[in-house]
């Protein structure tokens, strides 16, 4: 009769890219909380039971982490848009980008709480992110608006500022969710409330569409 072995409780073996992982989300809430400068990388190990060494095997440096951490955000947006491109219309196209921006900003408030405390002084950590995420897709957009402008579905505003006033109304009530709370006196992450956002934001970025609709 064989002896049954009890497991020893301990610390779960978890395999190198499980560790990676979440460490990547463990920096996500810490940078999003505290920046660059106010991060800690143990506090960051510490969030998901990690050890220290175990950060340092994985990322070369503090800034790798923060740039691998803002890769991963980028590229969970990228996913989020996955098949607007595919949409004809460029008018319903980007309805359907402002839609999913929305939900996107309600789902991972970090990515743009992040860019608010790095962009609040030059950097070459602004410098890589501006031109490694920021104005490719600045550029995909501004393009698109320019025609959605001329064909007279977008408002007549200019493509910077639409570009700044898309970003901040997407995503500021879920970065500031706690005074937005008070001020609806529920939870800005409802999904009816998501979705109202998102077709006010529609609405008020292309009052062209609507008309065609009618």
């Amino acid at each position: 009769m064989q002896e049954q072995v009890t497991p020893r409780k301990g610390r779960v073996r978890r395999d190198r890219g499980d560790i990676r992982e979440l460490l990547l989300e463990a920096a996500t809430a810490e940078f999003g909380e505290h920046g660059f400068e106010g991060a800690s990388t143990r506090a960051i190990a510490a969030r998901v039971d990690a050890h220290q060494p175990q950060i340092n095997y994985h990322f070369a440096s503090k800034d790798d982490l923060w740039r691998s951490t803002v890769d991963h955000l980028f590229s969970l947006l990228d996913a989020a848009m996955v098949g607007v491109n595919e949409i004809e219309e460029p008018g319903e196209a980007f309805a359907e980008s402002i839609r999913r921006l929305v939900r996107f900003a309600a789902v991972h408030p970090e990515l743009n709480r992040i860019m608010v405390q790095e962009a609040s002084s030059p950097s070459a950590r602004m410098e890589w992110v501006t031109e490694t995420h920021i104005r490719p897709r600045f550029e995909q957009r501004r393009e698109i608006w320019k025609k959605l402008r001329r064909d007279g579905i977008a408002a007549p505003v200019d493509e910077l500022v639409m570009h700044y006033v898309l970003i901040g109304a997407a995503s500021l009530p879920y970065v500031n969710a706690p005074e937005a709370e008070l001020l609806f006196g529920s939870s800005p992450t409802g999904p009816q409330r998501i979705e109202a956002h998102a077709e006010s934001l529609v609405a008020t970025f292309l009052p062209g569409l609507a008309e065609r609709h009618d």
